[in-house]
């Protein structure tokens, strides 16, 4: 994407409580992100909730948002699949981008921490948006479409996971004993979530770059070309975008997953699961994690920075 393409990006935030994402319905947009880490503005740090982001009653905003046909049920899961993703790579950078403002002279290394733990907890919220659909829909809209792309796909392709890969395996410490003993749990919590979701989606625990079957004979690619086609999949590209266009995507995104929220819950009854949760996804922690999804989110909002303009996000009460 060259300078002159940036005016076709979507990164204004939302301008009222109903559904402007994408053009439609559970549509997509594309996400533009910076080629490596994104500047964090100098003296940034975590401030209160802006008021304009206050969640309130949805009331009228949500009608019209559940899915009424198996199709939109399929377009529903597709839009958390790759809207999650998506969100989940601005956390990323927006976390690369504290770690990195941690070793700057004078930083306050405690808010940073407590800045890093609210995004890890909202990346833990993405692994469990992304990974709602019941199993048999996962297969068959998301699985088979993405082997078609390519037949290995595999997370370590993310372009944005390296610079916080050391944190969320605990190779990195931040903040006072305080704050960093709750980071560090943090990321203990996510790992669970991530194994958690792995067995609620893929119980075999054959992953696309495990599966052999479809191996035979392949040439592999190089590792550059897998970021660019880990992105392409996820509608992703590179570009010398600024903080603020990011975090207007961030805040374009939240809006509309709070109103997939308001209107389905995490677990629509419209796809009821057979499937009994795995027991990574049972635990009192993950519940009550689960149980403050939109409070979490809003509260990104004020880690990745106040708006220059918008309404009040839509509440959610996930079901």
């Amino acid at each position: 994407m060259s300078l002159s393409d940036t005016a076709a990006l979507s990164a204004s935030p939302p301008r009222s409580a109903r559904w402007e994402f994408g053009g439609h319905l559970y549509g997509l947009e594309p996400l533009a992100l910076p080629p490596t880490r994104l500047p964090r503005p100098a003296g940034h740090a975590p401030g209160p909730l802006p008021e304009r982001l206050v969640p309130h009653p949805p009331g009228r905003a949500v009608d019209g948002l559940p899915p009424t046909s198996e199709s939109e049920v399929e377009r529903l899961f597709w839009f958390r699949w790759i809207t999650g993703h998506q969100t989940t790579f601005i956390l990323w950078q927006l976390l690369a981008a504290v770690l990195d403002e941690a070793r700057r002279p004078g930083a306050d290394p405690d808010a940073l921490a407590r800045g890093a733990r609210a995004l890890v907890r909202g990346y833990s919220l993405m692994l469990l948006y992304s990974g709602s659909p019941p199993r048999p829909l996962y297969e068959r809209v998301i699985r088979g479409p993405i082997a078609r792309m390519h037949p290995n796909l595999s997370g370590s392709w993310a372009r944005d996971y390296a610079g916080v890969r050391p944190l969320i395996r605990g190779k990195t410490r931040l903040g006072g004993e305080r704050e960093a003993a709750a980071l560090a749990a943090e990321c203990e919590l996510n790992e669970r979530v991530h194994r958690g979701i792995a067995a609620r989606l893929v119980p075999s625990g054959v992953s696309l770059l495990l599966d052999g079957e479809v191996r035979r004979g392949e040439r592999p690619l190089g590792r550059d070309t897998l970021r660019w086609l880990y992105d392409g999949i996820f509608l992703t590209t590179r570009a010398a975008v600024s903080h603020e266009a990011v975090t207007g995507q961030l805040l374009r995104r939240l809006h509309a997953i709070l109103l997939d929220l308001s209107a389905n819950g995490l677990h629509p009854a419209c796809a009821p699961s057979a499937e009994q949760e795995p027991p990574d996804l049972l635990g009192d922690d993950v519940l009550a994690l689960t149980a403050a999804f939109p409070e979490t989110l809003l509260g990104l909002a004020a880690i990745a920075g106040p708006p220059g303009a918008g309404q009040p996000l839509a509440g959610a009460s996930p079901r």
